[in-house]
């Protein structure tokens, strides 16, 4: 028994000491928080931070997100409490995984100045800043993430119910935070099915959980706050795909599915304002009526279906374009990369850009303007180099024969990115946000597979 408890303590050691180092992330974060406050704000943060201001909830914009900006704002009623505790909850997640990764056999000093400098990354900082429901979706995926890390660390996790319980509990906030974040959690939570089942019991903590606080977000909070659940449009999503299947191959709408297509925008519209690596053109085109589709959701599904089954080489070539920032490096030069907008739209909410320190926001706005130039988004914004540094350190572990503790954490960034090139409508940095930090965060386990003797370790089953 002493000689295990020796063992755990020296696990624990290297763990403590890279989370001390990672926390050190909170200090790049609070500097842009200074600098750019109360942050970045989009027109949907303006409607959300409107919602909450009237107490009148709809479910266009994630209700869940919407509310846990509310009882945020309990602490502070302005829009800079939210985005401050999106720096704290990003610093102590970032320190989290740097305390997995220490206990997996990777130095301290690695594990936790990884955190820090991913933290320092402009594309990081910023985005955190950023009111948006994307920052809080990839702060869970990074929980559910670190929880896999610590997986990893010791296998027989997959039987305890307490991790199983955080596991049901982050990939809820996964579902909950982004309509689309389901699609993650159905992919993995599969899989995870199979990787576990040796350990029912947990598995079944996990799902029942999972299932427990989505239905009570559902069933309970919403009715209780009275969100309006019939508010979600599709549009954004479907729309340029049914537009890419009608540019190249138009005979194959009948005459009914045109003239649809007619009361939404001219076909002209449909035609000249298509850009698969952007949605943004067509659908907030000012003759592009979106409310008709809200008006009959049942019928463009229905047309959305269709284009897919009789279209469907059309509509993977639409989405390769369109997730292809997560794979190629290069910027193209006739597409815009989406990023945190400058200013702040005008709003009735008396919110405004007032910085706490205007030598910090001045220090920062030459940061800001320096990774903004197209010729330097292959390095500052766009996801692919993480990506391919996360598959080549996997590819190392698999040839060293390391990859087994890891392959929940393979599945988990997989299926977030199966769910972007899915459903995303557009390049923008925010839909693989949560993808490029895990990847990032992924990097220094290629320690593990190029030092000599190094392995993962196994910390006992008390670890946080």
């Amino acid at each position: 028994m002493r000689a295990v408890a020796a063992m755990g303590r020296r696990i624990e050691e290297p763990g403590r000491r890279a989370f001390a180092i990672g926390v050190a992330a909170v200090l790049p974060l609070i500097v842009w928080w200074i600098g750019w406050f109360p942050g970045f704000l989009s027109g949907d943060s303006i409607d959300q931070l409107g919602q909450i201001d009237r107490g009148d909830y709809s479910n266009q914009h994630p209700a869940f997100h919407t509310l846990t900006m509310w009882l945020v704002m309990r602490v502070w009623d302005h829009p800079g409490m939210v985005t401050l505790a999106q720096v704290l909850a990003m610093a102590g997640l970032l320190a989290l995984v740097a305390m997995r990764l220490a206990r997996l056999g990777v130095p301290p000093w690695l594990a936790g100045g990884s955190a820090v400098a991913v933290a320092a990354l402009p594309a990081v900082g910023i985005t955190t800043i950023a009111v948006w429901k994307d920052v809080a979706y990839t702060l869970a995926l990074l929980w559910v993430f670190a929880e896999l890390l610590g997986i990893a660390v010791d296998r027989d996790r997959w039987g305890s119910t307490a991790v199983a319980a955080r596991l049901g509990s982050g990939l809820a906030l996964v579902w909950l935070f982004r309509h689309n974040g389901f699609i993650t959690v159905v992919i993995f939570g599969a899989a995870s099915v199979f990787m576990a089942r040796r350990h029912r019991k947990a598995v079944l903590t996990m799902i029942g959980t999972l299932v427990g606080v989505v239905t009570v977000v559902n069933l309970v909070l919403y009715p209780l706050v009275g969100v309006d659940t019939e508010s979600i449009q599709p549009a954004g999503v479907f729309v340029p795909d049914v537009a890419a299947s009608l540019i190249h191959h138009p005979g194959r709408f009948s005459g009914d599915e045109l003239a649809y297509l007619e009361t939404i925008a001219p076909l002209s519209v449909w035609r000249e304002q298509y850009d698969c690596h952007d949605s943004t053109p067509l659908v907030f085109d000012s003759r592009f009526r979106r409310d008709r589709i809200a008006a009959d959701g049942a019928r463009f599904r229905s047309l959305v279906i269709s284009t897919y089954l009789r279209d469907p080489l059309t509509v993977v070539g639409h989405r390769w374009c369109t997730a292809s920032y997560l794979f190629v490096p290069p910027q193209p030069t006739d597409a815009y990369f989406h990023r945190p907008p400058f200013d702040i739209p005008p709003n009735t909410l008396g919110i405004a850009r007032d910085p706490i320190s205007d030598r910090v926001y001045a220090a920062t706005l030459r940061v800001f303007d320096w990774v903004a130039p197209a010729e330097r988004l292959w390095l500052t914004w766009r996801p692919a180099l993480a990506v391919w540094a996360a598959a080549v350190t996997f590819g190392l572990l698999a040839w060293r024969r390391r990859l087994k503790p890891f392959i929940p954490v393979v599945v988990f960034i997989g299926a977030q990115i199966v769910n972007v090139v899915l459903t995303g409508p557009s390049q923008e940095f925010r839909f693989g946000f949560g993808i490029y930090l895990m990847c990032l965060l992924s990097v220094p386990l290629a320690w593990l597979a190029l030092v000599e003797g190094q392995g993962h370790s196994h910390a006992g089953s008390d670890e946080p």
